[in-house]
């Protein structure tokens, strides 16, 4: 049995529909009913995901227990929240999967790995630096990131830890904020952006490496990157499926920065990922789980697709 949670998010609906694809057994824990979760032939047991009782009753001895349930605060300004869940549920998950032997699969983030040089390439982490950090959800999810890993060094935790970069793609219902970027380019013929970019992967390919995390033998770490795209790039492939033209306009960044300030769902942890484009390694990824990814123009087309069909109502 597959027990997930974060289910109701972009990655987690994706993912639990692959699963019934492969008709594995799947049972997600969720705190309420999201609509990624309609119509879906999965069975869903709603309660407190981070209380110990509730775990004993729904995970049983055999079963893999992926844990995708976190916060994502852009906006820096969720410190209790995200620590609440994205760190101290982390570790009683953790804890959890320890004392009963269970199976863990933990999607962190990138944004997790603490970077102090632009120009070195990536890979999977060793050390972790929560406090080094001056976002709260880069700092919550490295917190809840190192006290796996050093479970998984130090007590013999049976688990996965992956580190996705910026996941785009179908099935987002909330929307994530590529998402709602994209969605936003429907009506918008003038775009502003800076000097960047970030690094993207489909959530379906996402999606594929979590399953395929979870059919291992043997505990590690992934990086689950993509493709490079600057912003730029990202608005003109997003015209060319839209059949429309657009006029671009770049800003410093320092402007942006400014812009970041008066603005209520932007902030300079945004402008920030933007800024600093750093080169993950996929090596481990494309070896043991992903060999081949789905092309970003794809991703772009499908994603474009499952929006206007969502709006439609097909």
């Amino acid at each position: 049995m597959y027990v997930v949670t974060g289910a109701t998010g972009h990655i987690g609906n994706t993912l639990v529909r692959l699963l019934i694809e492969k008709s594995e057994n799947v049972k997600v824990l969720a705190r309420q009913f999201g609509p990624a979760l309609a119509n879906l032939n999965v069975e869903i047991k709603y309660g407190d995901i981070f209380d110990v009782q509730f775990l004993k009753h729904e995970v049983k001895d055999g079963d893999i227990f992926i844990h995708m349930a976190g916060l994502i605060d852009l906006t820096n300004k969720l410190k209790a929240e995200s620590y609440r869940v994205n760190c101290d549920g982390t570790k009683i998950i953790a804890d959890f999967c320890l004392e009963n032997k269970i199976k863990l699969i933990y999607t962190s983030s990138v944004d997790a790995i603490y970077k102090d040089d632009m120009t070195s390439d990536v890979y999977e982490p060793t050390l972790f630096y929560p406090n080094r950090f001056q976002n709260v959800y880069s700092a919550s999810k490295a917190a809840g990131t190192a006290y796996i890993y050093d479970l998984m060094q130090t007590k013999g935790l049976k688990a996965i830890i992956l580190y996705p970069s910026a996941v785009i793609g179908i099935n987002d219902y909330k929307p994530s904020a590529a998402g709602k970027e994209i969605r936003s380019c429907f009506t918008k013929r003038l775009f502003f952006y800076i000097k960047g970019g970030y690094n993207f992967i489909d959530v379906r390919d996402t999606a594929k490496a979590i399953y395929q995390a979870s059919l291992l033998t043997t505990s590690g770490s992934y990086i689950l990157s993509g493709h490079p795209v600057t912003i730029r790039n990202f608005y003109i492939e997003i015209a060319k499926n839209l059949g429309k033209k657009i006029f671009l306009v770049r800003v410093p960044v320092w402007l942006a920065r400014i812009g970041a300030m008066f603005m209520h769902d932007v902030s300079n942890m945004m402008v920030d990922a933007l800024v600093d484009n750093y080169n993950y390694i996929n090596n481990r990824m494309v070896t043991d789980l992903l060999p081949e990814l789905i092309p970003f123009k794809t991703t772009v087309k499908d994603t474009i697709s499952w929006f206007q069909n969502r709006k439609t109502g097909r």
